[in-house]
Parts: C-alpha cells; sequence; structure tokens
C-alpha cells in the first residue's frame, strides 16, 4: 500500500497562516513558503489555489509565481479562470515568471477554456508579457491576433493549436 507523504508541520503552519485575517502575517507566511523553496511547498500552495477564500488563492499563486516550479504550471493556469480578477492577474504573472512552460500552458489552455472571457483576457496578459520577453514571437503573434479579436472565443483555439504544433514540430504549419 501506497502512501502519500503528509507536509511536515512547519509547512503545514505557514500554509493555515495564508488564511490569517491579518495581511501581514499572511506576507510572512508567503515569503517563508517561498524561501522554503521546497517541492513539498509548491504541492501544498497549489492546493490552495482551490480554496473558498480569496485571499487565500491570492497568497498561494503570489507565491507560486515567486517559486517559478514548472510542477505549478497546470494549477496557475486553471486559476486564470478564478472568479477573482486579482487572483488571475497573479496567476498570469506565475505564468510569464515560467517562460516557455507557461507560454506552452497557455496555449492548450486556450484550446480548452476559450470561452471564457476572464480566461482569455488573462491569458492575453501572458502572451503579451512573454512577446515583449523575446519568448517565441512567430508563435505568439497570431495567438495574441486572436485573442484580440472580437469572435475571439472562436478564433483563440484554432490560432493557440496551430502554435502549439509550431513549436512542437519545430516549423511552421500552413494556416487554413
Amino acid at each position: 500500500m501506497i502512501l502519500a507523504n503528509p507536509i511536515h508541520s512547519e509547512t503545514k503552519h505557514l500554509i493555515e497562516e495564508l488564511a490569517s485575517t491579518d495581511p501581514v502575517q499572511r506576507e510572512a507566511a508567503r515569503y517563508a513558503l517561498v524561501r522554503m523553496g521546497t517541492p513539498e511547498a509548491t504541492v501544498a500552495l497549489v492546493g490552495e489555489l482551490l480554496d473558498p477564500r480569496q485571499h487565500v488563492r491570492w497568497e498561494a499563486a503570489k507565491a507560486l509565481a515567486a517559486l517559478r516550479d514548472p510542477v505549478s504550471a497546470p494549477a496557475l493556469l486553471e486559476a486564470l479562470d478564478d472568479n477573482d480578477e486579482d487572483v488571475r492577474w497573479v496567476a498570469a504573472e506565475g505564468l510569464i515568471a515560467l517562460g516557455h512552460t507557461g507560454l506552452l500552458a497557455v496555449l492548450h489552455g486556450l484550446t480548452k477554456h476559450a470561452r471564457s472571457m476572464g480566461f482569455r483576457k488573462s491569458a492575453h496578459h501572458v502572451l503579451h508579457e512573454l512577446l515583449k520577453q523575446g519568448e517565441s514571437p512567430g508563435a505568439i503573434a497570431p495567438v495574441l491576433a486572436a485573442v484580440e479579436q472580437p469572435e475571439s472565443a472562436v478564433a483563440a483555439p484554432p490560432a493557440a493549436f496551430h502554435a502549439l504544433m509550431t513549436l512542437k514540430v519545430g516549423t511552421t504549419l500552413p494556416h487554413r
């Protein structure tokens, strides 16, 4: 029988402090989790992105952005569709910090979540910032243009899929 490793007491205590009503205490806990920089901290923070309290989700996303652990990419991607704009923004910043890994996550996400306006707006932020940083301009520019179209919910998925295939294959595929 395989048992999951329990979260160490220090990590558990810091995660609990993210829920504090005192913003100074929350910030100190977040910084401590980032200083730990352990896979355990990343996993615990990923779980907090599902907390019903906005400030806990925000703190978790902020810590994950600072940790820059590629393991957090799928959870940060899901947080791009959070019901709170501030959480979406911080999750987007986390994906930006992941660079190419964040780009791949967002492109994949656009193939599935493009119906959500909040997701598209957050994805736009990630794509725009990565483009400014010079990350895969040939792949990003057409997707960004699709996300900016009036019918972006329809235009973004095929553009994102095309960009993913271009990045995976390493050559430009013909547009249809």
